[in-house]
């Protein structure tokens, strides 16, 4: 567990009442916002998003604008999406945990692959080859 992680845990072991924890780092609702911006930032159109992953545009637009009903995005919709936009890692563990799931695990074998990619530059089209080389792109794969 990360550091705020294990003071908010000792802060709820010895609070009495749940009003008495003093808790840090609380997650809001920062998916939208945090994909937004990274679209923004990457310059990438909601268009090439769609042409690079399994998702609708209409679902794409419904994450991104927190003014929607509150939309949950499933881990293999958010990991799809940070490929798409060719996240580094920082960004994709980023928006793996304002969508509240674990960053990319090391020990799955196509987590592993995409860390590698991602840790090499290596861009989400790239990434994607290379799990469907090594017959691991069925995370990707609708369900």
């Amino acid at each position: 567990m990360g550091r705020t992680t294990d003071e908010n845990r000792r802060e709820l072991e010895k609070a009495l009442h749940y009003e008495d924890a003093h808790l840090k780092g609380m997650i809001g609702n920062e998916f939208p916002a945090t994909l937004g911006a990274l679209i923004r930032q990457k310059n990438i159109s909601v268009l090439t998003i769609v042409e690079n992953t399994n998702i609708s545009k209409s679902y794409i637009n419904k994450l991104r604008n927190p003014s929607e009903k509150t939309v949950n995005p499933s881990r293999r919709v958010v990991i799809d999406l940070a490929l798409a936009i060719n996240a580094t890692l920082d960004e994709t563990n980023r928006l793996l945990k304002t969508a509240r799931y674990q960053e990319l695990y090391t020990r799955d074998p196509a987590e592993s692959v995409i860390i590698w990619g991602m840790l090499n530059k290596m861009t989400g089209k790239e990434i994607r080859r290379l799990l469907q080389e090594k017959g691991l792109d069925g995370m990707f794969k609708e369900k």
